[in-house]
């Protein structure tokens, strides 16, 4: 993922077309703020493997509307070698994508060159500017 950024120790965020994604441990997340222990899928009330917030808090029943309003929160239960991770993923609204999108696209405008998918881009005269 290009837009990946490490946003808390152990917290990476990454936007998925609607959606900020962030990954980390449950501690690791909980320390970030964004997500209560008592939110992680697997605490007695949530399922096992994913768990679902409205913007205010309230958890999301089954059955409710899937919608795709700004601030639902969807918190999934990943397993991988080193444990459980959680990933987070917040719908986000325009004007937030917007405005992530921009701060991005500014950092990678980096002077004296910019950054292309976590590299340096040198452009088309790199080789006669080696030499």
């Amino acid at each position: 993922m290009r837009n990946r950024i490490e946003i808390h120790p152990g917290v990476f965020r990454h936007l998925d077309h609607y959606q900020a994604v962030y990954t980390g441990t449950a501690d690791r997340l909980i320390s970030a703020g964004l997500v209560l222990a008592e939110q992680l899928p697997g605490h007695p009330g949530n399922g096992r493997g994913m768990c679902t917030y409205n913007p205010d808090g309230t958890k999301v029943g089954k059955g409710s509307p899937t919608g795709r309003g700004p601030g639902r929160k969807y918190i999934i239960a990943k397993k991988c070698a080193d444990g459980a991770v959680f990933e987070i993923r917040l719908n986000l609204s325009p004007e937030r994508r917007d405005s992530i999108e921009a701060l991005e696209a500014r950092a990678s405008a980096c002077w004296p060159f910019p950054v292309v998918g976590g590299m340096q881009f040198l452009g088309a005269s790199a080789p006669e500017a080696r030499t």
